[in-house]
């Protein structure tokens, strides 16, 4: 016999993996790569700051030099650029640009045209009693330190 608890997990997991079964279409349709999506949303996620291709390849845990070939094909699509720190010409700082961001913007549309169908079949009063429901769980726990990120992959905290 499943428990309330294991219930609860199992349809909270399940709707997750809509949602990341309908990134991973949107990823494949849009011609990036799996990590150059991940790295253009973690830029524009951070484009108020400086971000350097060391920390690129940190927190999404690959090597300087496939970081590297990454940042040039986003580059030569027109969605990042490279440019030299003026303290240290050795280190290049990435920044999202325009285009780059458009191209998240797109993903964040159909991400949410992708939850309005999946939250379609509860009404606007039901919509609001399950997100009432939701935010006193994720208050209550852990989870109430880590933000959704989008495109970027990795939760805010």
């Amino acid at each position: 016999m499943t428990s309330r608890t294991e219930r609860l997990s199992e349809l909270v997991r399940t709707v997750a993996f809509a949602g990341r079964a309908a990134a991973e279409v949107w990823v494949r349709d849009s011609g990036l790569t799996r990590q150059q999506a991940f790295t253009l949303g973690y830029l524009e996620q951070n484009r108020d700051r400086d971000v350097i291709a060391r920390e690129l390849a940190e927190m999404s845990g690959t090597t300087p030099a496939s970081v590297t070939s990454l940042l040039q094909g986003l580059e030569e699509r027109g969605y990042v650029t490279r440019t030299s720190s003026p303290g240290d010409a050795r280190v290049k700082l990435v920044r999202v640009t325009a285009e780059g961001a458009r191209v998240v913007a797109g993903f964040d549309e159909s991400m949410n045209a992708e939850q309005r169908k999946l939250f379609a079949t509860l009404d606007t009063a039901e919509q609001d009693q399950l997100i009432a429901l939701l935010e006193r769980v994720v208050a209550a726990g852990p989870a109430a330190e880590i933000r959704p990120s989008g495109l970027g992959g990795r939760p805010r905290r």
